[in-house]
């Protein structure tokens, strides 16, 4: 089972050579391929895991003087977030395909980020989520550098800038567990086991770090202030996979964190509360803007919020179900960009009070902008739903009523959406002058978001039959 995952990488490091070599002539129909492949692969473990539901793992000697070794491990969870990664960066490769232009280097970029994200959701050492960490930021990074707007450059130099910065926190947070456990170890499995052995104020000490440098990336209030300018930013694919994998890097080493470290238990109330804090100041942050880019920035911080939330209680519900949010998350936040992206090709402009009557031309994008509202906020047979159902049952049986509070942030940013969005792209009192018009490569990124909304919303037991839910 395990050779899936190095067939995985091989695969994709041959899709990258593959654009070196041959440019721009066959790159789109190689880097859709690869990740197809790679789905291929791990589709086969989802089945397989059914009959087993165990953690499969491997470990190859690298520096075993310092403790280090290539280790991965394929666990339901991890198998969740490598398949949301999967079709995210495939949505967002596909809407790239009516570009003529540079094509094979964003392509490369985004298989680049692929790997990362694979590395990074199977690793099972500190060593390797560091490593896949960085190569995530930085195969980002020069996407927003290479293919964004015209504030490109701060955009590309604020998001390095605080990424640097998480990273030297993580960086610090991880030598502290090196030396601190009883045997100097990177493994995840074997630090937890011992966390209870290091000190509690050096427990602290990197249960802060760490928090911090997640909090960047995923990001949640007040470690957000990169969000907005590389979001709005960043080219559409960009946007698509900093929204909706990266953030997932933070949020995914948030629930490794929680549960690797005791301490957690005696702050899981104050990170609530920051979570909840952060819910509520996004809401109130998307709800003033205009640009739709931005809008949709605040909102992707609203459900990192509720994520961070589910992280908080502590129980099976709420663990399962802000994993599950990663991907439902990860599917509507393509979706929102992609519709944003396809609305601003067909009419120049982002500006949500210029759009009014949008939907008379761009139909395909306006609706579909419309159904990511709505996944957001989980409709019903939407992943978000699942997702959302099981998140505030757990934190409610954590924090008793407290634990439906962030309900309402999601309720009053749902609205606020629909309403604007209503009043102005979906209006019919006026007829928008459309200066493009949207490919077939951009009306399929945007229904493969819809088909992976509606398919793990209307079947979520595919993947929650892993964990026994």
């Amino acid at each position: 089972m395990i050779q899936i995952l190095f067939i995985s990488f091989i695969t994709i490091a041959i899709a990258i050579a593959a654009n070196i070599v041959f440019g721009r002539r066959h790159s789109q129909h190689v880097s859709i391929a690869a990740l197809l492949l790679v789905l291929i692969y791990i589709s086969y473990s989802i089945s397989a895991f059914a009959s087993g539901g165990i953690a499969l793992s491997e470990s190859l000697p690298y520096i075993s003087s310092l403790g280090v070794s290539l280790h991965f491990t394929l666990t339901p969870i991890s198998i969740m977030l490598i398949t949301m990664s999967l079709i995210v960066t495939l949505a967002a490769m596909v809407w790239q395909g009516f570009r003529s232009s540079n094509t094979h280097s964003m392509n490369s970029l985004l298989l680049l980020f692929e790997l990362s994200a694979i590395g990074l959701f199977a690793s099972a050492n500190l060593f390797l989520f560091y490593i896949f960490w960085d190569v995530g930021v930085i195969a980002v990074f020069f996407i927003i550098r290479s293919f964004g707007s015209a504030s490109r450059d701060v955009a590309s130099k604020n998001f390095l800038i605080y990424s640097i910065f998480a990273s030297a926190l993580l960086l610090f947070a991880i030598m502290l567990i090196y030396f601190y456990t009883p045997v100097g170890s990177f493994n995840i499995s074997y630090i937890t086991a011992h966390s209870s052995e290091i000190p509690t104020a050096i427990q602290e000490s990197i249960f802060m770090l760490m928090f911090m440098a997640f909090a960047i990336k995923m990001p949640i209030f007040p470690f957000h202030s990169w969000m907005p300018n590389a979001y709005s930013n960043a080219p559409t694919s960009g946007s698509v996979v900093l929204a909706g994998v990266l953030s997932k890097f933070g949020a995914y080493g948030m629930l490794v964190l929680f549960y690797m470290l005791p301490v957690a238990e005696t702050l899981n109330e104050y990170i609530y509360a920051i979570a909840v804090i952060s819910i509520f100041y996004a809401a109130f942050a998307a709800m003033k803007q205009n640009d739709l880019k931005k809008m949709a920035g605040y909102t992707s911080m609203v459900e990192s919020g509720i994520i961070l939330a589910g992280i908080t209680a502590l129980n099976y519900l709420g663990k399962y179900g802000s994993v599950y949010m990663m991907l439902a998350h990860g599917f509507t936040i393509a979706l929102m960009f992609i519709a944003i992206g396809s609305i601003e090709f067909a009419y120049g402009t982002r500006s949500l009070s210029i759009l009014r009557g949008a939907v008379s031309s761009a139909k395909s994008a306006s609706y579909s902008f419309m159904f990511s509202i709505f996944g957001s906020t989980g409709m019903p047979l939407t992943a978000g739903f699942v997702a959302e159902l099981m998140i505030f049952i757990g934190t409610a049986s954590a924090f008793g009523l407290y634990g439906i509070i962030p309900l309402i942030g999601v309720i009053l940013v749902g609205a606020y959406m629909y309403l604007a969005a209503s009043r102005s792209i979906m209006s019919t009192k006026e007829k928008l002058q459309e200066v493009g018009i949207i490919s077939k490569p951009q009306k399929a990124a945007m229904a493969i978001a819809i088909a992976a909304i509606l398919f793990f919303g209307i079947f979520p037991f595919i993947l929650l039959n892993l964990v026994r839910i």
